[in-house]
């Protein structure tokens, strides 16, 4: 009978928790930031990666209170760049992934806190012997969100962790980024 109760309850304060969460339609961000990765093997051999620059998008619309899916299309124009000793000329890349967004209940300093989690691609491409390729990813995360600092402006901070070629030769890359964050509606 306890546990019924108890159950109940949580069910309860969990939809009131739910409903009561401010909720934005959908919103869109403009990024620019650094991915940090790990050395990878390449040919058997120990390959650093430099940091390189991120840029892009990210598109997120509301399921219900809290939760959002996010999707985000990231270039770089010298995407993990091989480090001192290779024969790679060139190194580009984009990333594109999709995300569940939890936007966590609290707002501290009139922030909105968040969680995310998702899957995705990394693609590299210029030279001939890149190290990266095209490999599948999933990535969590989380940040801050400021909406509505000036009408519909805000800004955004992301820190994220993305983990690339799941079964052998993994890849774990870092990424930092910060963004003008557009909030396109709410009820």
């Amino acid at each position: 009978m306890f546990a019924r109760r108890s159950a109940g309850m949580i069910l309860v304060l969990g939809a009131a928790l739910l409903l009561s969460a401010q909720l934005e339609a959908a919103d869109f961000t403009f990024f620019l930031g650094g991915v940090f990765p790990e050395s990878i093997e390449h040919n058997d051999v120990e390959t650093p990666l430099d940091a390189s620059p991120v840029y892009g998008f990210r598109l997120s619309n509301s399921i219900v209170p809290m939760f959002a899916m996010e999707h985000t299309l990231g270039f770089s124009s010298d995407y993990l760049f091989p480090g001192s000793g290779s024969a790679v000329s060139e190194a580009k890349g984009f990333v594109y992934n999709s995300n569940l967004v939890l936007n966590l209940p609290f707002r501290p300093f009139s922030a909105v806190p968040y969680l995310t989690a998702g899957a995705g691609l990394l693609h590299q491409y210029g030279s001939s012997d890149l190290p990266v390729g095209t490999r599948f990813a999933y990535n969590y995360g989380g940040g801050l969100k400021f909406p509505r600092i000036a009408g519909p402006l805000g800004l955004r901070f992301d820190l994220r962790g993305y983990s690339a070629g799941v079964f052998a030769n993994n890849l774990n890359l870092l990424e930092f980024s910060g963004g003008l964050y557009l909030s396109l509606g709410g009820f």
